[in-house]
């Protein structure tokens, strides 16, 4: 037996031991990790750390391939966390799944056992944002299937999950009344006030809410882009408005959502609700229509109502 500082050290043909779990080296008389608390062996027959971490992790499965969980919700973040915060407070646990690829779109995932009464309190939900939806129908957001709900590859023709045919024909389509007002929201997103000008029609009639920012009746592309939009960034930090939903009401377009934004001279942030109604001619925006819940736009203004 040798002796050292330490007590005596059992003769070896080696001078230090490791760790098995950390890798720490100790001299050979230790028998425990003082880091880790795992027992140590003599060096060469412990495994690398980064070894056991990918023997121990195994690879998380996407929310789209999980079998025991299917869609409730696409669209935007806002809508999705509210969403799955009145389906867990029914016992109903979701899973928001962040946009995948050029998609915006935000998805919530339930568990199938649970879609039933989930989608019940969707469409609960959507009522008491909007009463007036009922009967609507309802519109998917770009980039799913109207049938079964499945994220579709981009320029698919036909649907993976259902096989549903998209398009039967390689000649470009004229854009849908539809997609002529989600480019409007992109546009206003990106700050592209060219393409918003050539989204409205130069004549476009543009009401909004009386006791809104800028409420009141507006004519004319270039008046509701200075009214309206510029007055609305000039006046709000991170100003946006979230659609959670498109609907079809016969020839007009309806978006429901949310504002969200903090006033700059208050400080105060909010979240209001809002529906938005447009009526589209020749490819372009002729009249829009909004309503929206103007207490907590004011609230944030700092305005008595």
């Amino acid at each position: 037996m040798d002796l050292d500082n330490y007590g005596p050290v059992p003769t070896r043909d080696y001078d230090y031991v490791v760790c098995s779990k950390c890798g720490s080296e100790f001299q050979p008389q230790i028998k425990t990790c003082i880091d880790c608390g795992a027992p140590t062996v003599p060096p060469g027959t412990a495994k690398a750390p980064q070894e056991e971490t990918l023997e121990e992790e195994e690879p998380e499965l996407p929310l789209s391939q999980d079998p025991e969980v299917t869609v409730l919700y696409t669209g935007s973040l806002l809508w999705a966390e509210e969403l799955k915060k009145r389906c867990e407070a029914q016992g109903i646990p979701g899973w928001i799944e962040e946009p995948v690829g050029a998609s915006p779109a935000y998805r919530l995932y339930v568990p199938r056992r649970n879609y039933k009464r989930a989608r019940e309190i969707d469409r609960e939900y959507l009522q008491e944002e909007v009463p007036e939806v009922a009967g609507l129908a309802e519109v998917p957001p770009p980039g799913v299937c109207p049938f079964c709900n499945k994220r579709l590859p981009a320029g698919a023709l036909e649907c993976p999950g259902c096989g549903l045919v998209l398009a039967v024909s390689d000649a470009p389509a004229a854009a849908s009344d539809l997609e002529i007002v989600q480019a409007l929201y992109a546009a206003l997103e990106e700050g592209d006030g060219d393409r918003v000008l050539e989204i409205l029609d130069p004549q476009v009639e543009w009401i909004q809410n009386e006791g809104f920012p800028g409420g009141g009746r507006f004519v004319g592309a270039e008046a509701v882009y200075e009214k309206v939009f510029n007055r609305l960034a000039d006046e709000w930090e991170g100003w946006g408005a979230e659609v959670g939903r498109w609907l079809e009401a016969g020839d007009s377009v309806v978006a429901l959502g949310a504002y969200r934004g903090t006033f700059r001279k208050t400080g105060k942030s909010m979240r209001a609700a809002f529906a938005h109604v447009y009526w589209l001619s020749d490819g372009r925006i002729v009249r829009f229509e909004q309503y929206a819940d103007t207490a907590k736009v004011a609230e944030a203004c700092g305005l008595d109502r």
